[in-house]
């Protein structure tokens, strides 16, 4: 049986996109196979989930839909990459060798023979493109792209963008890029002093990209399954979209196994496996909702000091003290000169003053946390600077006392 149609007949609330043949009576006229069958709508067999709610031991249990939470395994976008000449700048242009040879290279292309001390700059700049080719993008579909300097330009605010390709790492032109830029930030100045907000160096060319070159994308990989990719792989997240997966598709002809903790494959008969047939079943899976994990991890950034705990972080019961000791060196230098009758000459006599101070926190009890609003209460205590908590954390990781994965950045 096709395994959109008995989709259908499962009863999931979805339009059937394709439908087999069925047999006609003696004599019957054929059916109009441009024409589409009409919607089924029935009532879903199980209840979907609650997005947000707690478990009996009061954890927040997050059930997210499975198109947030994975990416088709073989759809990765393309980075592509290009130079261009952007044009109209009123004086904040870039006049370096470099943007002087791109402007020579391109009037030469246009048939005008210069040389290079015949170019001026200053109202032109030679920049980068960047932009992503998303999977399945066909051709006429329009892009953003960023601008972005290459040279001493100052702002590209009231340029326009010269045809430029960008290319993809086959070294393939996919997009063809031309057209006036979107600049937000400001620069402004004088010969003493400037003003700049946001940089204005910068600047985006809107839906000014447009697509040349399809990249050959398929829903299916090599092995001719269609294979889900883990944004936040572990063994738990894959067993629960490979469970929801499989009751979504329970009746049909698929058959769904987690084959490890960042990959879901979905495995179809030989004569299912068509675009269509993806589309559908990419489309009813990517609405089921299910459970995930909260990470057990704290993740730690040393320059600004933000700490990130999940809710599933464990504190074994321990005892944290803190002792900050200060040494200050201060080199002063005087000055000794002899009174007016004196025998003598002025000197210059260097000073060093140490300063020792030692600050010492008393031993608190820090209990053991399960719960983001207990680790919290539990480090408020402390009252610790952020250098200190990272301290801390690493104390209590290498003690064997932190149950998480400690990251610090």
């Amino acid at each position: 049986m096709n395994i959109l149609h008995t989709l259908s007949s499962f009863g999931l609330g979805l339009a059937l996109l394709a439908q087999a043949p069925t047999p006609q009576a003696p004599g019957a006229q054929p059916q109009d196979p441009t024409v589409l069958p009409a919607p089924v709508t029935v009532q879903p067999l199980l209840p979907e989930p609650a997005a947000i709610r707690q478990n009996n031991i009061g954890e927040t249990v997050l059930s997210p839909r499975i198109r947030s939470i994975t990416r088709l395994h073989n759809s990765m976008p393309h980075q592509l990459i290009g130079i261009g000449l952007v044009t109209g700048l009123a004086g904040t242009g870039s006049s370096d060798r470099g943007t002087r040879q791109a402007i020579l290279n391109l009037v030469r292309q246009l048939g005008i023979n210069l040389n290079i001390a015949d170019v001026v700059g200053g109202s032109t700049a030679l920049v980068s493109l960047t932009c992503t080719l998303p999977p399945f993008a066909k051709q006429g579909q329009q892009l953003d792209v960023k601008v972005e300097v290459l040279s001493d330009t100052v702002s590209l605010r009231g340029g326009e963008l010269l045809r430029a390709e960008l290319k993809g790492v086959d070294g393939l032109t996919y997009v063809v890029a031309q057209g006036p830029l979107l600049v937000s930030g400001i620069t402004a100045g004088g010969q003493n002093a400037s003003v700049q907000k946001n940089p204005s160096a910068t600047a985006w060319l809107h839906n000014n990209g447009l697509v040349v070159r399809e990249e050959a994308t398929s829903f299916f990989s090599e092995s001719g399954s269609l294979e889900l990719n883990l944004l936040n792989p572990s063994p738990f997240n894959a067993a629960s979209v490979a469970a929801g997966i499989a009751t979504a598709l329970a009746g049909t002809s698929a058959i769904v196994k987690a084959v490890d903790p960042s990959l879901v494959r979905i495995d179809l008969p030989d004569q299912d496996r068509t675009d269509q047939n993806a589309l559908q079943i990419l489309n009813l899976v990517g609405n089921v909702r299910v459970p995930v994990e909260n990470p057990a991890k704290i993740t730690i950034d040393q320059v600004s000091g933000t700490v990130l705990a999940g809710e599933g972080v464990l504190i074994s019961p321990c005892v944290v003290g803190m002792t900050e000791l200060t040494i200050a060196i201060t080199e002063q230098d005087f000055v000794s000169q002899p009174n007016a009758l004196g025998q003598g000459s002025t000197e210059r006599v260097g000073r060093t003053r140490v300063e020792v101070q030692n600050d010492s926190t008393e031993l608190k009890k820090v209990g053991g946390g399960a719960t983001v609003a207990e680790l919290l209460d539990n480090l408020k205590t402390l009252g610790l600077t952020p250098a200190q908590l990272v301290s801390v954390f690493q104390a209590l990781d290498q003690g064997g006392f932190l149950h998480a994965t400690l990251e610090v950045r």
